[in-house]
């Protein structure tokens, strides 16, 4: 297994580029260093059963394998497809559980992607090049806004079919991100002539939808035709929304759901104690950000948003907000990238700066208010502890916590000041998610007019020598250390839970919950 460095530099060496996949059998995640104590079985893997998961989620749910908004959104997702690339526990690319056999790439502008031979949809549908153009071209439609950050680099003309497994990628530019797109879990391979509105939801993943009521509950049976060996176990997924964690935990805790997503962290220890419980705690890269909108007052004056990100006790907050579950942070993503910004001076408090801040901007005694959902209670957490810290610096600052479909609805990524949460991703290919006026979810309407930071970031994707990128990437990320719209105090854990008769799962670095699901909960099965 490479190093995250030597991965780097043999991508975007000059010259060819090509990965292979190994053999795609994947593992069980079983064992290992990390691992849950309840969650090493003592026997080998059981098929049979139902699993049952529950996480909050609102009437706004939907099923799209190409797109998510909330949490239970992304378990369905991954549930159901597959994307040509994945990353491995390092956070390396890798095609070893990925739909693609081989990529192969002269420059970074140009991709020939062949995908693996004989792998069916849920419906028998042999997987061909036809529906890996069609997934590309729908990832870049305009109209439905799936993907902008692959739409800002390919036209559908740089789609070619080449035979039946081959598809020719030509970038508008050079791109040493693409392979990171395309091992985003939310880029799914779907059939040609897909629609969110399909009755009958198709993918190759492990679990076929044969339910789904939004807001409530989606029902996933085992996939007959699954193309990888050792999986799935379970015969059945069921996806259970629940409107509050105290819901949820009561659920957990009495057998009516067998795994639970976002553990309260202040709850965290009474399910450690739980004989019947494990807790699955996993140390990534993950961030829950206040975000500022730059273009909206106050947080249009650059002062502003200088002095809020003083207000906050970082080390205060990890211990009230998260109950010690993460580590502070620096108001910058990404920690886990080769060019994070660790000789940047940590972020103190310093609330007699932040109010010289805010007289010269002429918003003493500033009134804000704070949004946050209740689906994910950390974020609220965060937003009453920020609260308590800005009232010091002559800001009340007034939470307004919304119901999860209110939160992610149409007007996220409009409120002034509002909170969010990411997984764990390098600096690149998070800026076209977040850090651009087009950006998928552009939290913080960054970057501020005027600003060459988008200019930038093409320049740094179009750059071949990995020290030179970074140089490009340290003076973004400085820009936005100093005048962006995030304020990250802390790197938080993923810390769920499941019952002791579960078994597969991993405590382990992770994009996403649960082990990543059990990466399509593929790897999980029960006890008898």
């Amino acid at each position: 297994m490479t190093s995250r460095s030597t991965r780097r530099e043999f991508l975007l060496a000059g010259g060819a580029l090509a990965i292979a996949a190994g053999c795609g059998t994947g593992s069980s995640g079983s064992g290992g260093p990390g691992t849950s104590t309840a969650s090493v079985a003592l026997q080998g893997p059981r098929h049979g059963g139902t699993l049952r998961v529950g996480m909050l989620g609102g009437a706004n749910d939907i099923v799209d394998g190409q797109f998510i908004t909330a949490k239970p959104d992304t378990a369905r997702l991954v549930a159901g497809w597959e994307s040509l690339a994945t990353y491995d526990e390092n956070f390396n690319v890798s095609l070893d559980h990925g739909l693609a056999e081989e990529i192969e790439s002269e420059s970074p502008d140009r991709y020939t992607i062949r995908i693996r031979e004989g792998i069916e949809f849920h419906n028998g549908k042999t997987l061909d090049a036809d529906d890996v153009v069609y997934s590309f071209r729908r990832a870049i439609d305009p109209s439905l806004g799936i993907n902008p950050a692959l739409q800002a680099l390919l036209a559908p003309s740089g789609i070619t079919k080449v035979d039946a497994r081959t598809v020719d990628i030509r970038l508008e530019q050079r791109a040493v991100t693409f392979l990171d797109m395309l091992a985003l879990y939310a880029f799914g391979m779907v059939p040609e002539g897909y629609s969110r509105d399909d009755p009958n939801q198709v993918g190759t993943g492990p679990f076929q939808l044969e339910s789904f009521d939004p807001g409530s509950e989606s029902v996933h049976v085992r996939n007959p035709r699954y193309w990888q060996s050792d999986g799935p176990y379970l015969d059945e997924v069921r996806i259970i929304d629940f409107a509050d964690s105290t819901a949820l935990m009561n659920a957990l805790r009495t057998g009516q759901v067998d795994c639970m997503v976002d553990v309260p962290y202040g709850l965290a220890d009474t399910v450690a104690g739980d004989r019947d419980l494990t807790l699955l705690e996993s140390e990534g890269g993950s961030w829950l950000p206040l975000t500022m909108a730059v273009d909206q007052p106050p947080f249009d004056d650059e002062r502003v948003r200088r002095a809020f990100r003083l207000m906050v006790d970082r080390d205060e907050l990890v211990e009230r907000a998260l109950a010690g579950h993460g580590r502070v942070a620096n108001d910058m993503y990404a920690p886990l990238d080769p060019c994070f910004p660790n000789e940047l001076p940590q972020r103190e408090r310093d609330i007699e700066q932040a109010r010289e801040l805010l007289a010269d901007a002429g918003q003493s005694e500033l009134e804000i208010d704070l949004y946050a959902p209740n689906d994910i209670e950390a974020l609220v957490a965060i937003a009453s502890v920020f609260a308590d810290h800005a009232r010091d610096a002559g800001v009340t600052v007034n939470v307004r916590v919304l119901p999860s479909a209110e939160y992610w609805g149409e007007e996220y990524c409009t409120r002034t000041f509002a909170s969010g949460f990411w997984g764990t991703r390098s600096y690149l290919p998070q800026v076209p998610l977040s850090s651009l006026h087009d950006a998928v979810h552009p939290e913080t309407h960054w970057p501020p007019a005027g600003s060459d930071f988008a200019s930038r970031y093409l320049e740094a994707i179009g750059t071949n020598d990995a020290d030179a990128r970074c140089e490009i990437v340290r003076a973004m990320q400085e820009e936005e250390y100093r005048d962006g719209g995030n304020i990250i105090a802390a790197f938080s854990n993923l810390v769920d839970a499941h019952r002791v008769g579960v078994r597969g799962l991993v405590a382990r670095p992770t994009v996403l919950n649960l082990d990543h699901y059990g990466h399509g909960f593929k790897n999980i099965w029960l006890d008898a």
